[in-house]
This record gives C-alpha cells, sequence and structure tokens, in this order.
C-alpha cells in the first residue's frame, strides 16, 4: 500500500487564486501525462504520449478529460526522486483555487490509477523515505500553524534539524559511555575495572547529558505558548477599564465600554500577537460581591477561566486607591495559584493615588504597570512585560525558542529519569550491567523522540493532525 501513487488537494478549501493537486509515487508522471495537454501540442494529434517534461521546471497546458474537454489552465512541474519532498516522483498540478475545477483534477487522477492521499501522508513518506525524522515531521506542522514570527521561526530552527542534531550529539556521548561500561562487563580478564576516579568521572559526563535534555524539557512551556496561545485572562472589579484594554490589545472595538458597572456578562476571547507572543486573551465580567443573577453567572463563568489561566492581568483604578473590591478580587485571582500576574494600574490620566510602590507593597505579588488606556501611556512596558514573562528572562527568545511536542517532552522526562537513576548507580558503586540497562533505556527513549524506534500507533496519530494534502 505505501507504494501506492496518492493524489490530494495540497491547499487550503476555499476560493483562490491558485490551487495545488499533488501526486505522489512511481505513476505520478504517467498518470498525469494523461489527462494533461501542454499548450505547445496540437490537441487531438499529436497526444499527450509525446510530451516529456523535464525536472523541475514549469509547463503550461490543460487538464483534459476523457472525451477531451478542456477541465481547467494549468501549470504542471515534475520532481523526481529521490530529490523531492517525500523522496519519490512528485507531479504538481497548479490549477486555479476553486474546489470545482480542483476536485475533477483529483477525480481524474484518481480514475487513471491513483489512490487519495490520507491525512498528512505526504510527509509520513517524507519519514518513512528518510528525508526527515519524526521531530522534523511533527515541526512541519508547527510551521503550518504558527500564529507568530516567533513560532515561525522555532518550528523552521526544528525542521532544519537544530534539535535533532542536538539529541544526536547526546546519544553519541551516551553510546560512548555504554561502551565504555561494557567494556568492563565483557572483558573483565582485561582488568579494566574502573576505579573511584573513573566512576566520578563517568558519573559527571552523565550529569552534562541531564542537565543538557533538562534545557531542552524547560523549553516545553515556550513551545505550547508559541503553538497555542499563552491563555490570558483580564480580571478586576467592575468599571476599571478590562474592556478597554481589550480593545486595544486587539486593535478593535470589540467590547463594550460604557461607564456603567458590570456590561460585560460574557466571556469575549481572541487571539493577538504581542511582540511575537501568541496571547489568547479573555475578557471577564468584573468580579464583586453584590451582582443580579445574570452578572452571578458571568462572574462564575470569568473564575472559571482565572483558574485555567497562564497569565492574568488584574486591572485596578489608580485614581480611586486599592479599595476593599480590589482585595477580595485579588484573593480571588490567588486561589488557584501558579499562574503569572500583572497588576495594571490603570486610568493614572485622571490622577494617580496609586503608585508601583504602594502597590507592591499591598499586594505583595506580580509585576506592576502603570497605563491610561486613553493617553496609550504605560501600554508599550506592558507588552514588554509579557514578553519578559513568556520567556523568563532569556537574553534572545528568537534564538532560545525551539518548537517541542507533549509527546518530545514525555521522552525527554523518561529518558533524564533513567539517566538519573545511572548516576545514582553510579555514585553507589551498584554492578555495571545494572547501569547499562537504564542507559539503553535512556537511548531507547531518545531514539523514539526522533523516530527511530516508534510503533505504528504512534505514527498513526501524529500524522492524522496533518491535512490531507501535506
Amino acid at each position: 500500500m505505501d507504494n501506492d501513487t496518492i493524489v490530494a488537494v495540497s491547499t487550503p478549501p476555499g476560493e483562490g487564486g491558485i490551487g495545488i493537486v499533488r501526486i505522489s509515487g512511481e505513476q505520478s508522471l504517467q498518470l498525469a501525462l494523461q489527462i494533461f495537454v501542454s499548450a505547445r501540442q496540437k490537441k487531438g494529434k499529436n497526444g499527450p504520449d509525446n510530451f516529456n517534461p523535464e525536472a523541475r521546471k514549469l509547463y503550461y497546458g490543460y487538464v483534459v478529460d476523457e472525451q477531451g474537454s478542456e477541465i481547467d489552465e494549468v501549470l504542471l512541474s515534475y520532481m523526481p526522486g529521490p530529490y523531492s519532498y517525500t523522496c519519490e516522483d512528485i507531479v504538481e498540478i497548479n490549477a486555479h483555487g476553486g474546489m470545482v475545477p480542483l476536485r475533477k483534477i483529483v477525480e481524474l487522477i484518481i480514475k487513471k490509477g491513483a489512490r487519495p492521499a490520507e491525512p498528512g501522508e505526504f510527509t509520513r513518506r517524507a519519514f518513512l523515505n528518510g528525508r526527515i525524522d519524526l521531530v522534523q515531521a511533527e515541526s512541519i506542522l508547527s510551521i503550518i500553524r504558527a500564529k507568530t514570527e516567533k513560532g515561525l521561526q522555532a518550528a523552521l530552527k526544528n525542521v532544519k534539524g537544530f534539535f535533532s542534531e542536538e539529541i544526536a550529539a547526546i546519544r553519541a556521548e551516551l553510546v560512548a559511555i555504554m561502551a565504555e561500561i561494557d567494556a568492563q562487563i565483557d572483558f573483565p580478564e582485561e582488568d579494566l575495572l574502573l576505579d573511584d576516579r573513573q566512576y566520578e568521572l563517568l558519573a559527571g559526563r552523565l550529569a552534562v547529558l541531564q542537565e543538557k535534555l533538562q534545557r531542552f524539557e524547560k523549553k516545553r512551556r515556550q513551545s505550547r505558548i508559541l503553538q497555542e496561545g499563552l491563555k490570558t485572562v483580564i480580571a478586576g472589579k467592575p468599571n476599571v477599564g478590562k474592556s478597554s484594554l481589550y480593545n486595544y490589545l486587539l486593535g478593535e472595538e470589540r467590547a463594550i465600554v460604557t461607564e456603567v458597572p458590570g456590561t460585560t456578562r460574557d466571556l469575549l476571547m481572541e487571539f493577538v500577537n504581542i511582540k511575537g507572543v501568541p496571547l489568547k486573551i479573555i475578557d471577564t465580567a468584573g468580579l464583586r460581591t453584590e451582582s443580579d443573577s445574570v452578572e452571578k453567572i458571568g462572574i462564575k463563568i470569568s473564575q472559571k477561566a482565572i483558574a485555567e489561566a497562564d497569565l492574568l492581568l488584574f486591572v485596578i483604578d489608580a485614581s480611586t486607591g486599592i479599595t476593599a473590591e480590589d482585595r477580595w478580587v485579588f484573593e480571588q485571582l490567588q486561589r488557584d495559584g501558579g499562574c503569572s500576574i500583572i497588576i495594571i494600574a490603570n486610568k493614572i490620566d485622571l490622577g494617580q493615588k496609586l503608585t508601583s510602590a504602594k502597590i507592591e507593597k499591598e499586594f505583595k505579588c506580580g509585576s506592576v504597570v502603570e497605563t491610561s488606556i486613553l493617553t496609550g501611556a504605560g501600554l508599550v512596558e506592558l507588552e514588554d512585560k509579557v514578553e519578559e514573562i513568556v520567556f523568563a528572562g532569556e537574553a534572545s527568545a528568537e534564538e532560545g525558542a525551539i518548537m517541542l511536542e507533549a509527546r518530545h517532552e514525555q521522552l525527554l522526562e523518561k529518558a533524564i529519569t533513567y539517566l538519573e537513576d545511572a548516576s545514582r548507580s553510579l555514585q553507589g558503586k551498584i554492578p555495571l550491567d545494572i547501569i547499562s540497562i537504564d542507559l539503553r533505556m535512556a537511548q531507547r527513549h531518545l531514539a523514539e523522540l526522533v523516530g527511530e524506534e516508534v510503533g505504528e500507533e504512534v505514527l498513526d496519530y501524529i500524522f492524522s493532525r496533518f491535512c490531507i494534502g501535506k
């Protein structure tokens, strides 16, 4: 089945200037030429069999059906394997971007002998044929789904093999350590028994590998944010400027802003790009102890969103000072914990009764930014603070960020655990054959990470997340 010639539309559904039909497999060119007529050919006389396209060139012509009727005006390109995306022969037909002509072209190719591609099957073939490893394959999906330039650059680093090369270097060092230990086990007559100093050196080398893997593991939070967006909840008592802040971050008037407290009753949610960081911004109903029945429902929904947030933007009114209601709201925000908080002292244009120092002394938690959403004061500082929290003070987020999947994190954790066990065994002078088992398990999980030892079920799951044409 893997040797079948497959076909699919590789561009998003809907109307567009261009739509691409991709064919991959041994028969891709043969099947394509049965429905393609070059503009230079005399239709009905010379026929498609006399046309032999050169590799990696575009040819102008027409797709025709069984009766010779033109379906669409197209460009055809041929990329012979192994120098193609799948390492197989690939033909791409650039047609007009409407679903009717694209669907008709795919139907014609299927009639000639191809089968419809499954989700992610083109990329799966690229992996199975050795052009890319599994990390690179997953990163292609991350490129497609990138929401910001930072996310794109992080995914692109992995597609180029940055993460895979780092893992390969770690595995090479691990193999060297395993070889030294195996020599002790297999050739005891050679008098190669380790002394205390050699045990310490091996333990030190394992500690270096652990540190490298842990450094990657810590980047998982950044990866999740770049992929899914930082779930950011704007919270505070009514009428402090939450909806105004929401509108500012979106760059449009989405939330209703009035002087009447409690205008927002439901959650408003949108994705925004703040300095390359995708934020899933949620504007909540104002939190207060006294409210009507409808507002109480909105407050309950808000509290659920707050409990699930990655970042809280706690807005207070700097022109009135800290009230008992502000203190009550802050208690609600802290109840679940484990989430970063930025305290926004808004409305400084109306006169300040609050300074950052007073706020920090009062709440003893979170970063403070003084703003006026009306005049724009402090909003650039707020964006800087968001970026700082996401990347935890890294000097260069672009250089530090890489794209990791949950699967990668799980396998890294397992490999680290086995390395830690091996390190403890070395320190405790445990027999070398026990240590060797731990090292081999760590090696196995790193091999699974890049796809060298992975089952069909894992591959099915990974590639099912791709669109059909990729």
